[in-house]
Order: C-alpha cells, then sequence, then structure tokens
C-alpha cells in the first residue's frame, strides 16, 4: 500500500513538472493578450499588425520543435530543455526592452524558438514512460496542468497592466523561465538514457527521418487532424482581445475572466477525456471532438454573421467549442506515438510542427479577414472542416489499434 502511494505521489510530481514546463509557451501567449489592442494603439499600427507578433512566435514555436526533437533523441531530454529554457529567458529579457514593434516581432520570434522545448520534450518522457490509452490519459493530465497557464495568465496580464505598462508582462515571464530551469535542475530525471539514445545515425539522417514519417498515411493525417484543431484554437486566442475589448467594450482589466472562461471548459473536457480514455481508446474521442468543434464553429458562424444574440451569441459557442480542443491535442499526440515508438522525439517534433504552422496560418488568416468575430468564426469553421475530413480519411485509410477494436 505505501508503495502503491509513493507510486502515485511520484506520478502526480511527474504530471506537475511536465505541465509547468510545457505551460511556458501558453503562458508567453496569453499573458500578452490583453496588451495587445494598447499596444496597437501606443505603437500606432493596425491590430493585424500586432497580431504578427503572435504569428512569429507561433512560427519559432513550430520550428522549434522541428529542431528538438531529433536531437533530443540523441542527446537526451534534459539537455535541450536547458538550452531551450535559457534561450527563452534571453528573449524575455529582448521583449521586454523593445523599443518598437518590429523589434518586439523579432524577440517574439526567438522567444518561440526558446519555448518550443517544452511541449515537445514533454510529449517525448510521456512516451518515454508510457504507451497507447495510458499516455493518453498522462497527456491529458499534462494538458490539464499546462491549462492553469491560460486560464490564469489573461487575468494576471490585465492584472500587470492594471499596476504597470506592458513590459512589465515579459519580466513576469523571465522571472517564471528561472522557476522552470531550478524545477528542471531538482525534480526531473533523464527519461531517455544512453543506451536508449540513438547513436547508429548522424543528426542529418534523423532529420531526413521525418520524410519517412510523413510518408506513413496514418501520421499525416493524426498531424493534420490535430495541427487544424490548434488552429481552431489559436483562432480564438488571435481575436480574443480585440473581440471583448474592441468589440463588445469589455474593460481590459477584467478581459482575462471572460477569456479563461473558455479556457475552463477546454479543462473540462480534457479532464473527462483522462479519465474515460482508457476505457473508450483514443480514436473515438478524437472523432467525438472533431465533430463538437465542427457544429460549434458553424453555429458561430451563424450569430457572428448575423448579430444574433450579441455577446453571448459568440460566448456560448465558444465555450463548447473549447471544451474538445484539449481532448483532440491530448488523443492525437497518443495516436501519433503509437504510429512511431522509435521515434517519439521526432514524431512529437512534426506535431509540435503542424500544431503551430496552423496556428500561424490561423491567427494571419484571422488579421487578413478582420480581426473581429466573424473573421474569427470564418477561420474556425475552416480549420474544423479540415480536421474532420482528416479523421474521416484516417477512419477510411488507417486500421484502428487493437486496444481501440475492442
Amino acid at each position: 500500500m505505501a508503495d502503491a502511494a509513493q507510486s502515485r505521489a511520484a506520478h502526480l510530481l511527474m504530471v506537475c513538472v511536465l505541465g509547468l514546463l510545457t505551460a511556458v509557451a501558453p503562458l508567453s501567449i496569453d499573458t500578452y493578450l490583453p496588451a495587445m489592442p494598447a499596444l496597437a494603439k501606443q505603437f500606432d499600427v493596425s491590430p493585424s499588425y500586432v497580431q504578427y507578433s503572435l504569428s512569429l512566435f507561433f512560427v519559432g514555436l513550430g520550428f522549434g520543435q522541428l529542431v528538438y526533437g531529433p536531437v533530443s533523441d540523441r542527446f537526451g531530454r534534459r539537455p535541450i530543455l536547458y538550452f531551450g529554457l535559457v534561450l527563452y529567458l534571453i528573449a524575455s529579457v529582448a521583449c521586454a526592452l523593445s523599443t518598437s514593434v518590429a523589434m518586439l516581432i523579432v524577440a517574439r520570434l526567438v522567444q518561440g524558438l526558446g519555448a518550443a522545448a517544452g511541449p515537445v520534450i514533454a510529449r517525448a518522457i510521456v512516451r518515454d514512460w508510457f504507451s497507447g490509452a495510458k499516455a493518453a490519459s498522462v497527456m491529458s493530465f499534462v494538458v490539464m496542468v499546462m491549462g492553469a497557464a491560460p486560464l490564469l495568465a489573461p487575468m494576471l496580464g490585465s492584472l500587470i497592466l492594471f499596476v504597470g505598462e506592458w513590459q512589465l508582462i515579459f519580466w513576469m515571464l523571465v522571472g517564471y523561465s528561472v522557476v522552470a530551469l531550478a524545477v528542471l535542475t531538482f525534480l526531473l530525471a533523464e527519461s531517455h538514457p544512453p543506451n536508449r539514445r540513438v547513436r547508429d545515425r548522424s543528426l542529418a539522417a534523423q532529420y531526413l527521418g521525418y520524410l519517412s514519417l510523413l510518408g506513413r498515411l496514418p501520421v499525416v493525417l493524426y498531424l493534420a487532424c490535430g495541427g487544424l484543431m490548434f488552429g481552431a484554437l489559436f483562432s480564438y486566442v488571435a481575436a480574443a482581445s480585440f473581440v471583448y475589448i474592441d468589440q463588445f467594450g469589455v474593460d481590459p482589466l477584467f478581459f482575462g475572466f471572460y477569456f479563461s472562461g473558455n479556457i475552463i471548459s477546454m479543462l473540462i473536457g480534457t479532464f473527462i477525456n483522462g479519465r474515460i480514455v482508457e476505457r473508450f481508446g483514443y480514436r473515438p474521442l478524437l472523432g467525438i471532438a472533431v465533430a463538437n468543434t465542427l457544429i460549434c464553429a458553424a453555429v458561430l458562424l451563424a450569430t457572428t454573421s448575423t448579430g444574433l444574440g450579441g455577446f453571448w451569441g459568440v460566448a456560448v459557442p465558444l465555450f463548447f467549442l473549447l471544451s474538445t480542443v484539449g481532448v483532440a491535442g491530448a488523443n492525437t499526440v497518443a495516436g501519433l506515438l503509437d504510429m512511431a515508438p522509435d521515434a517519439s522525439g521526432a514524431v512529437s517534433a512534426l506535431f509540435g510542427v503542424f500544431q503551430f504552422a496552423c496556428g500561424a496560418i490561423a491567427t494571419w488568416a484571422v488579421g487578413v479577414v478582420g480581426g473581429d468575430a466573424n473573421a474569427m468564426a470564418i477561420v474556425m469553421l475552416s480549420a474544423a472542416s479540415g480536421a474532420v475530413a482528416a479523421y474521416l480519411a484516417l477512419r477510411r485509410w488507417a486500421p484502428a489499434p487493437r486496444l481501440e477494436m475492442a
């Protein structure tokens, strides 16, 4: 009994540590959101130009994961986490010291490169220790812990803006990176020991291995499905501050509470997924997630196009839409890791690339279409339609894993 309790405590600690390290990315995104309208006014640029700072962050986040995955398969997980966190710390200082929006955009790109180490290495660590539905369950709880970041970050950002200027947000992120480095040093052991590391191929050969992974149809379909679902999420992230503050007149101080209400729905969904995925399987639950997103996005487009329901016509569909984004993420990762258990770092990196490439495209598209609630709904519906198409193709051409057939 004592051993079981000790095992549960160690399991809980591991989930919390991985959640904290992975939360570096969403903290960098969501704490910054309340400041975006003010930044547009301060630098006298259009909202879409400020949204590019978010898009470039996603570019760095995606490209960084492409680099870190195979390197971590070769050299271990901890050294790559150290490198990423130190790079993130330096870039956060540069963000705080930015004197123009152009300088801020470049610093955000580098910040994204540093932040990329957290999510890609966390997913690889989960696969180092777990597989199949158990990996999906663990990943769900990691996502749920990580979800505390977007839940609290906008409120924290609003409070920081109440007492200081936007630069203070980035100094807070500097402090968070220092804490993350301390946690990595004292609480996270290496999960990929030397005897399991890739030694028989050069790094160039490992990167070329991405091409072989992309030659596997199930891998590509999982990547498309999960990436497009996150495209729908980041459409909301890009537009939220302008929709709530500019379109509906919400005080910036209270923006975080409105934003976080929808994140609560995502946490609820990922918690439920973590509890039931071992019973029902990750692929059926992935299907439910993409179907829900498509239906809610269609309702959202109808309400934003007609003005039906005003604020609540936007808020209610968003609440239900976001409830299954985390479900899709956790179950996509489980499916991908089962497709390539011998290259968990590489396939995890590919998911990060697709995820944040879709995020970058979605945030750019929201700005191009208009940056308002209707633009957000259009991009969400497009992303959800693609995710459903990828899932249906997955069911048609890729056999379900044995666990899922039961």
